[in-house]
Formats: structure tokens, C-alpha cells, sequence
């Protein structure tokens, strides 16, 4: 193809057509630019379509993450929920020598460490998008980092209080003499006593019972909830596209 080009511009010239020649020169020189326009709209139709799928993946990755982030969550309501009555009742001194094998949790609340480690794969990878673009910020960005901004850092700091409440209640446990029992789950009258009638396990039952259900549990609660409107947000955008 080149040398029929050659050839022809060979042939203009030497016929002394020096505007025909000038025609075709001017375009030939279209001709390259419209090839060059065509293979830059391709590319960057390429780069958008590479960009919308990258996008799409992390978003199902949020989802999944959020999917798996709200069972673990019910699952530890559920815990709090169903040992709340037994807080209750050290609190109110109802459970003793007499019905204490009512509420087999009874003598090891203090110590239940239930940590809520929240799922972030999908977050990181939308960052890593979000910190890549120059321009045109998409608003499901905003969405998500001030959810995870928000609950993120507070579910972690309320794991950090309630695991070292956890293991300065071991500590001290440790001190007494019915302490290897205790790790077995064996009663004696030494530990009924202490765990039915000391008002020292009274006192951390009801510190225990503040920091886990009234604020651990209500930060797992509100993430679950909150988790539930950005999953149907979420379906929403994932439908659109």
C-alpha cells in the first residue's frame, strides 16, 4: 500500500499536477489523523470499559463483605440478647446457691469476649480506585467512606475496651484459689459463694454489662442496620449498570 502512495505522488509530480499533488497530500494527511482520532476513541472507550468493570468488582466485593459483616452481627446480638435476662439478675441479686444451675453463663459473663471485626476488602480496593481518579469522583465513594469512617474506628476501639476489661477480669480471677476450677467448670461451694453472693462480681457484672451491651452491642446493632441501607443502595447501583 505505501509504495502505490509512492507511486503516485511520483507520478503527479512528475506530470507537473502540483495541486492534485497538494490534494492528495492534504489528504492523505486526514487520512492519518482520522486513523489516529479512531484509535484514540477506541482507547478510550477501552480504559472506560476496563474502569466500569474494575468499579463493578469492588462494589460486589463491598457486598459480599457487608453480607458477611451483617450475619456475624446477628449472631452477637443474638449472643447479648440471650444472656441480658442473666446480667439482669446478678445486677438484682435474684440468682443464688438455690437456682444457679438456671443460668449455666452465670459465673463466666465478665470474662465473654465478642469481638466485632468488620470486613474491609472491598472498601480498601475502593479507596485505591477513588486515590487513582483525578476527576469525576463518583458519589458511591462518599457513600461508603462516611459509613465505614464513622462505625469503622469506634467498633474498633469498643473491641480493644471490652477485650481489656476481659483480661484484666482474668487477671484478677487468677488470684483467687478456686481459679483452675473455674477454668474447668468446676463448682465448688468456695466459687458459688463468691459468684452468687460477692458484691466485688456483682460490681464488674454491672461495669461488664455497660461497656458489651449498652455500647458494643448498640455499635454492632447500628452497624447492622446502617450495613442493611447500603446493601440495598448497593443492588441498586449494581441493577443500574
Amino acid at each position: 500500500m505505501v509504495k502505490i502512495f509512492r507511486s503516485f505522488r511520483k507520478r503527479l509530480l512528475q506530470e507537473s499536477k502540483f495541486r492534485k499533488y497538494i490534494m492528495y497530500a492534504i489528504g492523505e494527511i486526514l487520512l492519518v489523523m482520522i486513523g489516529i482520532l479512531l484509535a484514540l476513541q477506541v482507547n478510550n472507550w477501552n480504559s472506560n470499559r476496563k474502569a466500569k468493570n474494575t468499579l463493578r468488582s469492588a462494589l460486589e466485593t463491598v457486598t459480599s463483605d457487608l453480607k458477611r459483616d451483617t450475619i456475624t452481627a446477628s449472631k452477637l446480638i443474638e449472643v447479648f440478647e440471650n444472656n441480658q435476662e442473666t446480667f439482669k439478675l446478678i445486677i438484682d441479686k435474684k440468682i443464688t446457691k438455690e437456682n444457679y444451675k438456671d443460668y449455666p453463663m452465670f459465673y463466666s459473663l465478665v470474662t465473654l469476649y465478642q469481638p466485632f471485626n468488620i470486613q474491609t476488602k472491598g472498601y480498601d480496593i475502593l479507596k485505591n480506585i477513588s486515590n487513582q481518579k483525578t476527576s469525576e469522583r463518583d458519589s458511591i465513594f462518599d457513600d461508603l467512606t462516611q459509613f465505614y469512617s464513622l462505625l469503622g474506628p469506634n467498633l474498633k476501639k469498643s473491641n480493644e475496651r471490652l477485650e481489656k476489661v476481659v483480661l484484666d477480669n482474668l487477671a484478677d480471677f487468677q488470684e483467687f484459689p478456686w481459679f483452675v476450677d473455674w477454668t474447668q467448670g468446676k463448682l465448688t461451694d468456695e466459687m458459688l459463694t463468691y459468684f452468687t453472693t460477692s458484691e466485688d462480681y456483682r460490681k464488674r457484672v454491672a461495669a461488664y454489662n455497660v461497656l458489651a451491651y449498652g455500647n458494643h452491642f448498640g455499635l454492632i446493632r447500628l452497624y447492622k442496620e446502617n450495613a442493611k441501607k447500603v446493601l440495598k443502595a448497593l443492588g441498586e447501583r449494581l441493577d443500574d449498570d
